[in-house]
């Protein structure tokens, strides 16, 4: 897998959900679903079936937000489980993705007390 798909997407990520529309969301985890299937691995295997649940998520005429959001956490916590111990090669991208996920999930929780404190 090329470092540019990692990279791009932890980009994006990183960003927050404002960086990212629904559209651009799903092109890439259609993307991520393409290259994750060719993997024989019952983790990888969890995670592609979590980023159809989540592209069924963001195709939705309402968007649920805290169901986005438990997802998204379940999608970090399995992909730097995929990643492991291993600190090589795409092990490191995949653990890094991971993290930037469950950052992203739980970031949105904070700003949502942070909102909530200040009312």
């Amino acid at each position: 897998m090329p470092t540019t798909r990692f990279q791009t997407t932890i980009a994006a990520i990183k960003q927050g959900a404002q960086s990212f529309t629904a559209d651009k969301a799903v092109t890439n985890i259609e993307g991520w679903e393409e290259y994750l299937s060719k993997h024989d691995h019952q983790g990888v295997k969890k995670v592609v079936q979590d980023l159809g649940k989540l592209k069924k998520l963001l195709q939705a005429k309402e968007l649920d937000g805290e169901a986005i959001k438990k997802l998204v956490v379940t999608l970090g916590k399995e992909t730097t489980a995929v990643a492991g111990e291993d600190e090589t090669g795409n092990a490191k991208h995949i653990k890094e993705l991971g993290e930037a996920l469950t950052s992203a999930a739980n970031s949105g929780e904070d700003a949502k007390s942070s909102a909530k404190s200040h009312k």
